[in-house]
């Protein structure tokens, strides 16, 4: 389990951050393309928190990563934690066009849409001056609850 793991928001410290998750998937998932989607996720999420969360690239911003498996509901848990600019993915995210032309799309939404598809529960909110993204993953059928 990962829990409340500190790094530094930092692009070059990305493949260290995803390995830690990867490790923690691998430990309680052996499909491979659920795998892959999940590493998707959690890269999408980490790249615009380190890219847009925090106004002062100099400063020492850290950024904060939980994975945990959740025996009871059979799921995995992801939490992202940062200080940076109060940030509300599902609701500031711009609208994505699907249907459009790649090059009448705007910029941005894309991984936002993609995870939140991908995952079965995507929430946030904002605590003591820190975002909290939380997503879940079931890892076995749900359509039934």
């Amino acid at each position: 389990m990962l829990k409340d793991v500190a790094f530094p928001a930092k692009r070059e410290l990305l493949p260290q951050m995803l390995n830690k998750i990867n490790d923690e998937i691998k430990a309680h998932v052996d499909d491979d393309k659920l795998i892959n989607r999940l590493k998707v996720c959690a890269e999408e999420i980490l790249v615009n928190i380190v890219d847009y969360a925090y106004s002062d690239k100099t400063a020492d911003n850290k950024l904060f990563i939980s994975c945990e498996y959740l025996e009871d509901k059979d799921a995995l848990r992801f939490e992202f934690v940062d200080a940076g600019t109060p940030y509300n993915p599902l609701e500031q995210a711009p609208e994505v066009d699907l249907d459009a032309d790649i090059d009448e799309r705007g910029i941005g939404g894309l991984g936002i849409f993609l995870y939140t598809t991908i995952m079965d529960k995507t929430e946030y909110f904002f605590k003591d001056g820190k975002n909290h993204l939380i997503t879940l993953k079931y890892l076995t059928d749900r359509k039934g609850e």
